[in-house]
C-alpha cells in the first residue's frame, strides 16, 4: 500500500534542511543535479514543492528573467510559509522585461491547480511534489504552464532505494516510485524523459559525517546503478506529438471492393461491374 503524508508523522521539511543532515542532503542533490540543470540565463523559473534549497545552490540562477518558489499545500512542503499566503507571486508580463529580483518569493499553492498562466514557464524544478500528490493532475497543470520549448526537472524518491525507507527524511513519506512507474507517469502526462540520474545512494547514515565523506561515499554506491539510487533525478521536456499519428490509417480492405451476387447464375455479373456499364451512344447489353 503506498505511503500517504500525515501531519502526525511527518516532519517539516523547511526544518529538516535547516539542520545539518538536511544541508548536506541539499548538497548531495546539487552536486548529482547540477549536470542536468540548464543555464537559467534570460528564463522565467518556478520551483515547486519544496526546492528552496537547491534553489540556493542552483549556479547562475540569479540571470534568470523571473523566479519563484512555490510551496504544495501539503502537511511535508507547507512550511513556514502557512496555508494563509496563497497568492501566487506577480509574473513578468509578455511585453514587459521585468527587473530582476533579488529574492525568490513563495506561496502556498494546491497540486492540481497552479496560479500561472498558460505556457508562462521555461524550468520547472519539482522537489517533495510527486510522491506527496496524484501525480496524473499534478503533472498535467505543470504540462500547461510550461512553455512548448521548457524542461521538467524531477526529485522523486526511489521505491528500491534507502532513503524511500527512511522516515527521518523528507523522502521517506508518500508514495516512492520505482524507474519503470516513473517513466510511465510521465509519458502519460505526455512528458519524454531526455536525462536521467539519481543520488543519495549511499545509506542515509552518512548524512551525519561531513560533506567531503558523504560525497565519497554516494560517489562509490552511485557505481551500483540508478536501481539503488536514493532519488530519480529527470530532466523531461513536454512531448507535443504524443497523440498525433504518425501515418495515415490504412483502409481495411486494401483492394477494391467488388460485390457479387451469389443468388444470380453462373457468369452473370453485378450492375457495379465496370464492363457492364453502358457508355453513351453505345447500345446495354
Amino acid at each position: 500500500m503506498p505511503k500517504h503524508p500525515s501531519t502526525s508523522t511527518t516532519p517539516d521539511a523547511a526544518a529538516f534542511y535547516a539542520t545539518r543532515r538536511g544541508e548536506q542532503t541539499a548538497a548531495l542533490l546539487m552536486a548529482r543535479l547540477a549536470p542536468l540543470l540548464p543555464d537559467p540565463t534570460g528564463l522565467r523559473v518556478l520551483g515547486l514543492g519544496h526546492a528552496d534549497p537547491l534553489m540556493a545552490r542552483w549556479r547562475n540562477l540569479e540571470a534568470a528573467r523571473w523566479r519563484a518558489s512555490a510551496h504544495l499545500d501539503t502537511a511535508l512542503t507547507r512550511g513556514e510559509t502557512g496555508p494563509r499566503r496563497q497568492n501566487a507571486p506577480r509574473q513578468p508580463s509578455p511585453r514587459q522585461s521585468p527587473p530582476r529580483q533579488t529574492a525568490a518569493p513563495s506561496c502556498v499553492v494546491p497540486a492540481d491547480c497552479l496560479p500561472f498562466q498558460d505556457l508562462s514557464i521555461d524550468l520547472l524544478l519539482l522537489v517533495h511534489g510527486l510522491e506527496l500528490s496524484d501525480p496524473a493532475p499534478l503533472l498535467r497543470t505543470i504540462w500547461k504552464v510550461l512553455s512548448d520549448n521548457g524542461r521538467l526537472i524531477l526529485v522523486v524518491p526511489n521505491r528500491t532505494g534507502l532513503a524511500a525507507s527512511d522516515d527521518s527524511l523528507p523522502f521517506g513519506h508518500g508514495s516512492p516510485f520505482s524507474a519503470s512507474q516513473l517513466d510511465r507517469a510521465l509519458a502519460d502526462a505526455m512528458f519524454h524523459p531526455e536525462r536521467k540520474s539519481a543520488a543519495l545512494s549511499a545509506p542515509p547514515a552518512l548524512l551525519h559525517l561531513n560533506e567531503r565523506a558523504c560525497r565519497t561515499g554516494d560517489r562509490i554506491f552511485t557505481l551500483m546503478g540508478r536501481r539503488f539510487g536514493g532519488v530519480h533525478l529527470v530532466m523531461a521536456c513536454k512531448d507535443l506529438y504524443s497523440g498525433v499519428p504518425t501515418e495515415t490509417e490504412r483502409a481495411a480492405l486494401p483492394f477494391p471492393r467488388r460485390i457479387a451476387s451469389l443468388m444470380r447464375p453462373r457468369g452473370t455479373l453485378t450492375e457495379l461491374d465496370p464492363s457492364t456499364r453502358c457508355r453513351k451512344g453505345s447500345p446495354c447489353p
